[in-house]
Formats: C-alpha cells, sequence, structure tokens
C-alpha cells in the first residue's frame, strides 16, 4: 500500500518551518538594535560628560594662572623702584650681585637712603616689605645679614639683643611729643627751646632713620655701652655683614643726632668698609660720593 505524502502548507514562498525561523531572527535583531542604540546613547552622554569636566579643569586653570600664578610671577621677577625705595616707578629693581658671605650687596639707591632732618619723609612712606625677626621689624633686605651677624656674634660669646627696628610716622612723633613735653615739666624751657632739644635725641616725625627699617637699637645704657664686650666685638666685626655705628661720636654736626653707638645701620659691606677706613657716618660719607 502506498504511503501518503504529507502536504506542506506554505504562506507566499515560505514554508511554516521557515517562518517561525524568520519570526525568531526577527525578534533577536530588534533586541540586539535596541541594546546597540542604548549603548550609543551612553557612549555619547560620557563624550558629552567628559568634555564639560575638561572644559570646567581649563577653565579653573586659567583663571588660577592668571589671577595667582601671572601676579606673583610679575611681583618677583619685576619689582618697581624710583628714587625713593618703596614708592612707585616706571624702572625695575636690579637683581642684586653677592659678595663672598652670600649676602646681597644692593645698590646705593636701597643701601645708602637715609632719612634725617635735611632728607625728610613724609607719613605714607614705609618700607616696601617688613619682617619680624630677633624680635623687631626690618626691611626684608637686611634679613640675611642681620641673623648672619647674631649667628657670628653668638660663636663668639657675644649675645646681641635687639630693642627696636623700624618705627612708624606715628610712633616717631608720639615719642618726640612725649619728649618735648618732659623737657618743659620744669618750666624752664619755652616751646621753641624744648623743641629744639628734644629733636638732638628724639627726631621729629619724618625725620627718623628708623622709619627705613634699616636701623636696629640694640639693648644697652648709651652711656656705658663703649666699654662693652659687644662694643668691641662690633666695631671689629658689624663692617663684615654690611653695618656700621649710625650715630658715632664727634659726628653729631652730620647727623643732626646725639651719639649713640647703640644703634646699628645697614649700609652693605662695601659701603661699610668704606665708612670705616675713612671714619666717616652715613651722612658724611653721602656727601662725600656727592649722593645729597
Amino acid at each position: 500500500m502506498a504511503k501518503r505524502r504529507k502536504k506542506q502548507y506554505s504562506i507566499g514562498n515560505s514554508s511554516r518551518g521557515q517562518l517561525g525561523l524568520g519570526r525568531r531572527s526577527m525578534f533577536v535583531s530588534q533586541e540586539k538594535q535596541a541594546q546597540h542604540q542604548a549603548a550609543r546613547r551612553l557612549k555619547v552622554w560620557s563624550r558629552v560628560v567628559a568634555s564639560i569636566l575638561i572644559v570646567g579643569l581649563l577653565g579653573m586653570a586659567g583663571v588660577f594662572a592668571w589671577f595667582v600664578i601671572v601676579p606673583y610671577l610679575h611681583q618677583e621677577i619685576v619689582k618697581p623702584v624710583s628714587g625713593v625705595p618703596g614708592s612707585p616707578g616706571a624702572t625695575a629693581e636690579p637683581l642684586p650681585e653677592y659678595d663672598s658671605l652670600g649676602l646681597p650687596e644692593y645698590g646705593n639707591e636701597v643701601s645708602l637712603f637715609t632719612i634725617n632732618q635735611s632728607s625728610p619723609v613724609t607719613a605714607d612712606y614705609k618700607p616696601e616689605s617688613l619682617v619680624s625677626v630677633e624680635n623687631i621689624q626690618v626691611d626684608d633686605r637686611i634679613v640675611d645679614a642681620l641673623r648672619q651677624l647674631t649667628s657670628a656674634a653668638k660663636d663668639e660669646g657675644v649675645v646681641l639683643v635687639f630693642a627696636e627696628g623700624f618705627v612708624s610716622y606715628e610712633e616717631q612723633e608720639r615719642r618726640y611729643n612725649q619728649r618735648v613735653d618732659e623737657l618743659r615739666e620744669d618750666g624752664t624751657r619755652t616751646v621753641v627751646m624744648a623743641k629744639t632739644v628734644a629733636r638732638a635725641t628724639t627726631p621729629m616725625a619724618g625725620e627718623s632713620d628708623f622709619q627705613t627699617g634699616m636701623c636696629l637699637r640694640l639693648v644697652g645704657d648709651p652711656a656705658t655701652f663703649p666699654q662693652s664686650k659687644n662694643y668691641s666685638w662690633l666695631k671689629t666685626n658689624m663692617g663684615r655683614y654690611g653695618f656700621v655705628f649710625r650715630y658715632p661720636e664727634g659726628k653729631k654736626d652730620y647727623t643732626g643726632v646725639t651719639p649713640d653707638l647703640t644703634v646699628l645701620r645697614y649700609v652693605g659691606g662695601k659701603n661699610a668698609a668704606a665708612m670705616q677706613q675713612r671714619s666717616m657716618c652715613l651722612e658724611e660719607y653721602r656727601s662725600n660720593l656727592e649722593l645729597d
């Protein structure tokens, strides 16, 4: 008996088996397509976020460089100076040379800048930068010299203690007026006489070299200091570090101030050596150099 052949029903040109396979293939393709689209969206958003972060970081770096690094470099490399240290000017302060001790040697416009009766300053003058050292304030350009001076003295058993450094215009005015009042207490002096006498020991505001930040007063009695070990050591050694006595004996006609060997003044190593060799005070030395 002949076997019946199974009929295959087709839809269009596809058999039932082929149709099922096509549906399964169509379902898988849609799923993969959805995953692919999701991956693309994630990739695009990742790039957007990364770009925003990079732009933000570059912007922050630019702001930091403009407002912090550039001003700092400008301040360190180019410092404005004029005839009076610390005042506005159009020229740049040259870099200092260094001596055998490694100490900076500044130009005379810095080292020999002087405040006195003939060269007064106003209330708004102040050193460009003040630094606290040895319990006093001084111009930061003499800090290294001062530290080397005190260290060398200590190595030889000499202890230098400082009573004052920079003195402001306002403080000097207070001291001068106080001294005038003290001189008038006994009633024997007029105001004019008291001011004249006071000026010899306590300069008027704007006429004190302590306002430069380059003067230092040692603890000690001016009357007995010349007999001390500290005086002997300073007289022999301080010139190496750029210091001299600001108001030496026999120079009142030049300084206008009563001699006081407890007051030191920074002038730089070369100037200190020249002043000691010629036995000159600061005003006398400046006049010899025709700086006045």
